[in-house]
């Protein structure tokens, strides 16, 4: 055979048992390569929904804060408003009662001049009940003295 027939042929058979001896090994280390490829691909994608879930939280969380403190300035206003409006209520309270308290006393004092009035009316009509009664008795002496400077003296 010719040498470079025999030379190919030797190599190819090289190849082929080469093949044969290390195709195992070659798959063996291809196959713990796709493993770590797929393990990386796995912790990739649980690191990018951590990431996400993250994100998420974190806008939930400025939302709610955003809100909250919206919900409190609300709040302190609504208080403040209610404070005043009661301050204001207070006042209005204390002068109706100083109002109460001074119509109360004039009440009082109109009582007491109505019952002075109505004493001296009683008096008032006491006396006009003897000045009539004097006023008759005047005219009964009128009368009297008249029919006694009529009457001639005997």
């Amino acid at each position: 055979m010719d040498p470079a027939v025999l030379s190919a042929l030797i190599g190819a058979g090289g190849v082929i048992v080469g093949g044969l001896v290390t195709g195992p090994a070659v798959a063996k280390v291809l196959g713990r390569r796709m493993e770590e490829a797929q393990r990386l691909q796995v912790q990739s994608q649980a690191e990018q929904v951590r990431a996400q879930t993250e994100a998420i939280r974190q806008g939930i969380y400025e939302q709610l804060t955003t809100d909250l403190r919206s919900e409190i300035d609300r709040l302190k206003t609504e208080l403040a408003d209610a404070r005043q409006s009661l301050r204001i209520t207070s006042d209005e309270a204390e002068r109706l009662r100083a109002r109460v308290l001074e119509l109360e006393s004039r009440v009082a004092e109109l009582t007491t001049v109505q019952a002075e009035r109505d004493r001296l009316r009683s008096d008032v009509a006491a006396r006009d009940a003897t000045i009539h009664e004097l006023q008759r008795q005047v005219g009964d002496l009128k009368a009297q003295l008249a029919s006694a400077m009529a009457t001639p003296a005997s």
